[in-house]
């Protein structure tokens, strides 16, 4: 949050920034992610007065969230899919809270479900020496009785309505990183990896690119989980007229199930966002690799 206007979470690096809307009793809503906003701009209004209801719709309005629920109202991707014994399968964010690790920078987000006993934990981090965004996700079981999991998405970003293509690597043994360019529509886009350790033929990771966008212009969004197994990523359109791009580890059934206390962290995620084509995301996270080193 920010001193003068709690209600929202902001975060800036040199080129990108990212800002969440606080809303009680729900997950953070998902403003914008982005090339930088320019002297600290920030949305006029909450969400939900800037637009009007469709007809026939729910009377609630679900916009896309930092966790969304299935269940709930929200008939996008849903960030978990879990039960417990065939009950509490709904979940919804009853409460959030924001703790702050470094302002303006990293941001620790306590949600939970009183009704469905979990709680989520998401760590936002945006580093400004290279403008990459890490997400940390984790989820703890606060119920009774045993939670089976067979998704938890480590990070849902949001994409433009203008994202037009979506480009990612496939390939075979010494024929490996073939690049791959697919359209976006109203069709969901998806690819999973489901060898048990990094395969030849399904990088766990991608680049979206709106109209126009070359080597060294235009918007292109790019994310990659930090993680060598199993893997699953999608990108949905939305009736709001935006998409959501989720990123997770591949659950085989069983694989997670949570007793009463326990909890399951999954792998980092890390995106980045470039006004500067292909070739600024390549940058961002050339800086990100090498500052690890």
């Amino acid at each position: 949050m920010t001193p003068d206007r709690p209600e929202w979470i902001v975060l800036n690096g040199t080129g990108v920034s990212a800002v969440l809307e606080m809303v009680p009793g729900e997950a953070p809503l998902w403003r914008y992610w982005g090339p930088r906003l320019a002297g600290g701009a920030l949305p006029p209004r909450r969400l939900r007065e800037m637009r009007a209801l469709p007809s026939f719709s729910l009377d609630f309005d679900q916009p896309l969230s930092l966790f969304p629920g299935f269940g709930a109202g929200w008939f996008g991707p849903s960030a978990l899919l879990a039960h417990r014994a065939g009950e509490d399968f709904a979940q919804s964010v009853t409460a959030c809270e924001a703790d702050w690790i470094e302002p303006g920078r990293a941001v620790r987000l306590r949600m939970r479900d009183d009704v469905a006993g979990l709680a989520v934990d998401v760590t936002l981090r945006l580093d400004p020496s290279s403008d990459v965004l890490t997400c940390q996700t984790e989820l703890t079981n606060t119920g009774e009785g045993v939670l089976d999991v067979s998704w938890l998405a480590a990070a849902t970003l949001p994409l433009p309505a203008d994202a037009a293509s979506v480009r990612y690597f496939s390939g075979r043994h010494n024929n490996e990183f073939q690049m791959q360019e697919d359209r976006l529509g109203r069709a969901a886009w998806r690819r999973e990896n489901r060898r048990g350790l990094t395969s030849h033929d399904c990088f766990p990771g991608a680049v979206v690119a709106a109209p126009g966008t070359g080597a060294d212009s235009g918007a292109a969004y790019g994310a990659q989980l930090a993680w060598s197994g199993n893997s699953a990523q999608g990108i949905d359109w939305i009736d709001d007229g935006q998409y959501a791009w989720q990123l997770g580890e591949w659950l085989a059934p069983g694989e997670v199930r949570l007793a009463a206390g326990e909890s399951v962290r999954a792998p980092e995620v890390l995106a980045t966002c470039s006004a500067g084509g292909f070739n600024g995301v390549a940058a961002n996270f050339h800086r990100a690799i090498r500052a690890k080193q």
